[in-house]
């Protein structure tokens, strides 16, 4: 069967039990908002149709939630490759996948054939058919969309091997799917008494819609998840970010700056040496005016940018930090040296030299502190002139640390300072 073909290697994908608010607001994305609103409004047409009742009202029904289930499939699909926001979804009619409400239907039948059978064997036997058959239909559902077969759908011990591929995990999904249900109910409970007679049967389907988007958009994201383990072929590379930044910049636009918070909180979670995750979550700290958040994070960030080389850039963000935070440092010590390398870069030398000052008094065993008496000395001798300064410098370093590595250098500095001095003497 197609889900036991080789996939991808494993790779960080965001576990389902971790972004269940995002399944809630799948169905609100505009797409399948507005389908699922239609759909609903048209279950009004069985009140018109000229065939006799309860004909009408079943030939709406029907036509309705073939419409849907299908829809409902082909989101467990694309989810399932990796297409995780319908603005990513394909447009596309695949043959194959237009039988699968049919074949789904035709399963819950003989499913419902074999209870009855069981039944009639005693308590004990019907028990136990009933719970396999609860557990077993999530994994039903997901191996009918991989494989479009309605054996492989019916398949008990191709049920049982979904579970097992999954893990303990896949009862968490029922689990879920159980609450999804019953949520359902209690809101249809309360909502439909408050409701005029012609909004009941719109209103009882959207809400039944919307439910049933979520269980599937869900089921495809556990395919999703365990594509390596199951052999299922996905579409994009898995890196750990949760939702594209097309659906961060969608919340932004709508205002919901706390939502788009989240989902950039997670993708730099995972991805904690992506710099364009970071940068966009450092951005939307700055945006929702997240100080405290935005300082921790900016140390790490800051820490990034100058272990990848942006060195510019971590300065630039060095001083909007500072800007917030006047008392503000660096995660680490040695980033103020680094920092200090760009700022001379720069030929900003008063920050140069001010990133590293008292650095031996404020870290006294630091093991950056050659380095840093040495760098010291090259902006006052080579930039500033300062000669005399710098020379205290070298001596300073060569006494304290006569052995380090730096200490050559140290000495070659010296004796050109020395050279100049003679020379500027005899000139």
């Amino acid at each position: 069967m197609k889900y036991l073909e080789a996939s991808v290697a494993p790779a960080n994908v965001t576990p389902f039990w971790q972004r269940l608010p995002l399944f809630f607001r799948y169905p609100l994305h505009w797409q399948p908002l507005l389908y699922m609103a239609l759909l609903s409004i048209a279950t009004l047409l069985g009140f018109v149709l000229p065939i006799p009742t309860p004909f009408d009202h079943v030939l709406v029904h029907f036509g309705v939630w073939l419409a849907f289930i299908r829809y409902a499939y082909k989101t467990l699909d694309q989810t399932a490759q990796g297409l995780l926001t319908p603005d990513q979804h394909e447009n596309y009619d695949a043959a194959e996948r237009v039988n699968l409400p049919y074949k789904q239907f035709a399963i819950l039948v003989v499913v419902s054939f074999v209870l009855g059978l069981a039944e009639s064997a005693g308590a004990l036997v019907f028990g136990v058919t009933m719970i396999f058959a609860i557990l077993a239909l999530p994994a039903s559902v997901m191996i009918l969309s991989i494989t479009q077969s309605f054996w492989a759908g019916l398949n008990p011990f191709a049920a049982l091997g979904m579970m097992r591929m999954i893990g303990m995990p896949y009862l968490g999904l029922c689990a879920f799917l159980f609450l999804l249900s019953g949520s359902q109910q209690i809101l249809l409970m309360g909502l439909l008494p408050r409701l005029s007679n012609w909004l009941l049967l719109p209103t009882l389907n959207f809400v039944s819609m919307y439910f049933t988007l979520i269980m599937f958009n869900m089921m495809g994201y556990v395919i999703y998840q365990y594509h390596h383990e199951l052999g299922v072929p996905i579409r994009t590379v898995p890196d750990g970010k949760p939702e594209s930044d097309g659906d961060i910049g969608q919340l932004i636009g709508e205002g919901r700056i706390k939502e788009a918070l989240e989902i950039a909180y997670e993708a730099q979670r995972l991805a904690p040496d992506d710099i364009a995750v970071n940068d966009r979550y450092h951005k939307l700290l700055v945006l929702a005016g997240r100080s405290d958040r935005m300082l921790s994070h900016g140390r790490r960030y800051l820490g990034l940018l100058l272990n990848k080389e942006r060195g510019e850039e971590a300065l630039a963000l060095y001083r909007k930090l500072t800007e917030q935070d006047a008392d503000f440092v660096p995660e680490q010590p040695a980033h103020l040296l680094r920092l200090a390398e760009v700022a001379r870069r720069q030929r900003d030398f008063s920050l140069a030299l001010a990133f590293i000052r008292g650095f031996d008094k404020r870290f006294p065993k630091h093991a950056e502190i050659p380095a840093v008496y040495l760098f010291a000395a090259r902006v006052l001798c080579e930039n500033l002139h300062q000669d005399a300064a710098a020379r205290q410098i070298l001596s300073g370093l060569l006494v304290n640390y006569p052995d380090h590595a730096l200490a050559g250098e140290a000495r070659q500095l010296l004796a050109v300072l020395d050279r100049l001095a003679s020379a500027a003497a005899t000139g």
